[in-house]
């Protein structure tokens, strides 16, 4: 009997630090001008401008240790190439998915990872949604368009 209510208390602790709590989120656009100055700004309208970045943010309630994500990023066509992608992405057969896998160590709460636009790449609405396990933590939807 003792190993069982053992066994139950540790599970009942382990529960917890399973789930994520997302207390803020945000999803910015970065530019850097001619003079090397970022500007950063919060929007989901993404210009189709070579270099120009996009990053979701999430601040987690629960920050001990690292965070294992899956980013699943969807395009509404397929771009030209997606250019080098490491071991823990995958492409999906038609293009339009990328999924990654990442182990993300949160810095005063927030995890964050982006993207750059590059050439050939498609206009129109994208969606990034983020997920630890099966659960979501967040979805980022947002427009790249020609300006």
């Amino acid at each position: 009997m003792k190993k069982v209510l053992l066994t139950l208390g540790v599970l009942a602790l382990a529960q917890p630090a399973l789930a994520q709590s997302v207390i803020e989120r945000d999803f910015t656009l970065t530019i850097t001008g001619a003079d090397g100055k970022e500007l950063v700004e919060s929007t989901t309208l993404i210009p189709l401008l070579d270099g120009a970045c996009y990053t979701w943010q999430l601040k987690l309630a629960k920050t001990k240790g690292a965070v294992e994500i899956t980013e699943v990023f969807t395009l509404p066509s397929a771009p030209s190439s997606w250019g080098s992608v490491n071991d823990s992405t995958t492409i999906s057969d038609d293009m339009l998915t990328a999924t990654s896998t990442m182990s993300l160590t949160p810095e005063d709460g927030w995890v964050w990872h982006g993207w750059c636009v590059a050439e050939g790449d498609p206009t129109g609405d994208h969606k990034i949604v983020v997920k630890s396990g099966d659960e979501v933590l967040g979805e980022f939807p947002f427009q790249v368009e020609e300006m």
